[in-house]
């Protein structure tokens, strides 16, 4: 009760600050496309020769980006309808929706003596490695690869632990080597990393005591991409961190909590006790000649997703980011959301920098936790610059998990140039972090260091783990006292 009296009486000396409007979107003209009606499928003959994509549901004259993938051994030959008659010769192309329900083939011929065609630009497919781990180790090495890619993956098992092996989605042990050298596949996959208990002692029957485990936030400014978005590991345990440079463009260094950390590209961390580890990896833009322009011409265009941050029950606008240096037509890319935070895709909202475009989507490979998207953008243009070109809303469940990061990924992008050439994008992912109503410090409960810390930001004490959305308790954009005694109503269970 003195702490109570101690908030009432501090609330009661201190004025109201000044409002602070949250970062937000609001383009003049958002379409609205609606539901897709009407259906496009899409086969493959032989089913073992190859991959499509692009099928899903579409209004009447709705442009569809559709792609053919070629496996080693076959040919493509055409893309013919359900009459038989032949509606491309090309691998891409975009087809215009017709009337009522449509079927699309690809075919291909068995061709042994050739090697299977060289990819082309808006072929080139990205698929995604995730690792998963058990109680008692971390691993490092997944993310976005080519298809045939050889790749390390590394094993880390904690004190009293022993590595068991590699497993596959069906449970089937891969590898016992804790430094596992695979090859990627065309299409994304999970290998979970197995570890068992071993104590020193094997009469000793208790349990192994783990330790806290802390979230590594990793991301990468313009000029470059990162392996990973976010590890969840436990003191102690290391990851491997990775930057990857684009075209004309100089790596700056590793970041911590915005203090350089060290200047080495690919490095090993441990994670600490502390319960903030925000690494970014930072680029300069570097051109060959002083005397060329500011921005660079050859560097790769890059898509953005982007960090939110909210509470249940709420409805969150969420952007895509584009930074092209040159006008961008049709684009075609994966979308990746988690299944308790689905996005609302049959409205989707176009900025005014994104113009003429028809949106159309479809739905991809769903696994466990997430489902997939295939999003095209057919028919505008968008100029060079950097800035948001779409947004859509997402609602977020009242009873979702909190304190919790959740991932969303994009991959797989295909964008098509002013001269009609077809180049891929790099990207970076981003997450929507969802906290209580008052959780001020992010440890999943209300209580009275959630109302402290509030008045320390109210008088500018800068406290440290400190989330802002959560803390403004009354939802009016200001964190102020009457934040500091909802939340103390909160805690006490009278609101």
């Amino acid at each position: 009760m003195k702490r109570i009296r101690y908030l009432t009486l501090l609330m009661l000396l201190v004025g109201s600050i000044s409002s602070r409007a949250q970062d937000g979107f609001n383009p003049d003209s958002p379409a609205e496309p609606g539901l897709p009606p009407m259906k496009l499928e899409i086969a493959v003959t032989p089913s073992e020769a190859g991959s499509v994509s692009g099928a899903g549901r579409y209004a009447e004259g709705t442009k569809v980006s559709l792609s053919a993938y070629t496996n080693t051994g076959f040919r493509f030959v055409k893309w013919v309808n359900a009459k038989g008659e032949t509606v491309s010769a090309s691998t891409s192309f975009v087809y215009t929706k017709g009337a009522g329900h449509e079927r699309l083939t690809a075919y291909y011929e068995f061709d042994p003596t050739s090697p299977a065609d060289p990819a082309e630009p808006s072929t080139i497919m990205y698929y995604q490695l995730q690792l998963k781990t058990t109680e008692g180790g971390s691993a490092s090495g997944g993310g976005l690869y080519l298809a045939g890619k050889s790749v390390t993956l590394y094993a880390y098992p904690d004190s009293q632990f022993d590595f068991d092996g590699w497993y596959d989605e069906d449970g089937l042990r891969q590898s016992t080597s804790r430094n596992y050298s695979y090859t990627t596949t065309a299409k994304h996959r999970i290998l979970e990393a197995r570890f068992t208990f071993n104590p020193d002692s094997p009469n000793d029957p208790s349990e192994p005591t783990l330790k806290p485990k802390h979230n590594i936030y990793v991301t990468a400014n313009e000029g470059g991409t990162v392996n990973t978005s976010m590890e969840r590991l436990q003191e102690g345990a290391a990851v491997t961190l990775r930057a990857n440079l684009n075209s004309g463009y100089i790596f700056a260094g590793w970041y911590l909590n915005g203090v350089l950390y060290t200047t080495v590209p690919v490095f090993s961390y441990t994670v600490t006790t502390e319960k903030v580890q925000n690494f970014e990896a930072r680029f300069e833009f570097s051109p060959d000649s002083p005397s060329e322009p500011s921005m660079p011409t050859t560097t790769k265009h890059a898509f953005f997703l982007m960090n939110k941050v909210t509470k249940p029950g709420t409805t969150v606008q969420y952007p895509i980011y584009l930074s092209n240096v040159r006008t961008l037509k049709d684009m075609t890319f994966q979308l990746s959301f988690p299944k308790v935070l689905l996005p609302q895709l049959e409205s989707v909202q176009m900025s005014e920098r994104a113009s003429g475009y028809e949106v159309s989507y479809s739905l991809g490979e769903t696994t466990d936790d997430e489902q997939n998207y295939v999003l095209s953008l057919i028919g505008g243009e968008v100029p060079a610059g950097n800035a948001a070109v779409l947004v859509f809303t997402i609602n977020v469940p009242d009873d979702i998990a909190t304190a919790q990061n959740y991932q969303m990924r994009i991959n797989q992008v295909s964008v098509t140039e002013e001269d009609g050439s077809t180049v891929t994008a790099s990207t970076r992912n981003g997450r929507i972090s969802v906290y209580k109503n008052g959780d001020a410090n992010g440890d999943d409960k209300v209580d009275t260091q959630d109302a402290i810390k509030t008045t320390q930001y109210y008088l500018k004490k800068n406290p440290d783990e400190f989330i802002e959305v959560a803390a403004d308790s009354n939802d009016d954009s200001v964190v102020d006292t009457q934040d500091v005694i909802k939340i103390t109503k909160i805690y006490l269970k009278k609101e």
